[in-house]
């Protein structure tokens, strides 16, 4: 099912309010609120996508696209064929995509981006001309058969929201993808003396034995690590 057909669903599970023709998530989000489908739909709330790919000579490579049509489980991705980008996803099909909800906002899309099979290039190459209409005049290529398109299915989000407080990070496995998470955790080194309670900005570190890092509020600044007597602190 296309993502323009699921507003009212979002709407009834309270994830978005329906402003116009898109979506804006209020300040009231908790952790259990955001789901892949709310992430799908943050990722598709802007018009054009930051995507960052690995160049053919190792170096990240950032561009924006528009070409993308989005679906319930999965993301279409549309270039020619003899493009860097087509190149590269060939070579390490690794991507990510991000996306600004609203100012302070945004999601990332972390996984791999696969050619579709031969017998469906010509389907979803259509469906992608037909809601950007442009891309026929823009690259005359894509009206013949030097136009692929990869589709992304399985990884994980990540949802950041910096205007909330505390700050709100969310990862949301997509498809069949696995999690990979970053920042800090804090290790049976602990000794609980409580430096590092007041050296976080987001109030985020809870007592215990081992002290917690509460993950979801976490603004992996890292200035918990700097003040840590022991070195307990340490990247995940």
């Amino acid at each position: 099912m296309p993502l323009a057909m699921l507003g009212h669903t979002l709407a009834r599970r309270g994830v978005a309010r329906e402003t116009g023709r898109c979506y804006s998530w209020g300040m009231e989000n908790s952790a259990t609120d955001i789901d892949a489908l709310a992430c799908m739909r943050g990722l598709q709330s802007s018009g054009t996508i930051a995507c960052a790919t690995r160049g053919m000579d190792g170096a990240p490579r950032v561009r924006f696209l528009s070409g993308l049509h989005f679906e319930l489980d999965a993301v279409y991705l549309l270039a020619s064929r003899g493009m860097p980008f087509a190149r590269q996803l060939m070579r390490d099909d690794r991507i990510q995509l991000l996306s600004e909800v609203k100012p302070g906002v945004s999601v990332r899309l972390t996984g791999h981006a696969v050619p579709v099979p031969e017998e469906e290039q010509v389907r979803w190459r259509l469906v992608i001309f037909n809601e950007r209409p442009r891309y026929r005049d823009l690259y005359p290529a894509f009206k013949h058969d030097d136009s692929l398109v990869f589709v992304v299915r399985d990884g994980f989000f990540e949802w950041l929201d910096l205007v909330s407080e505390p700050i709100l990070r969310v990862y949301v496995p997509f498809g069949n993808g696995r999690v990979v998470p970053s920042g800090y955790r804090i290790g049976e080194a602990c000794t609980r003396c409580g430096t590092c309670l007041s050296s976080c900005p987001q109030h985020s570190i809870v007592s215990g034995n081992p002290f917690r890092i509460v993950q979801e509020h976490c603004l992996q600044c890292g200035a918990c690590v700097k003040t840590c007597p022991r070195q307990a602190i340490v990247a995940v």
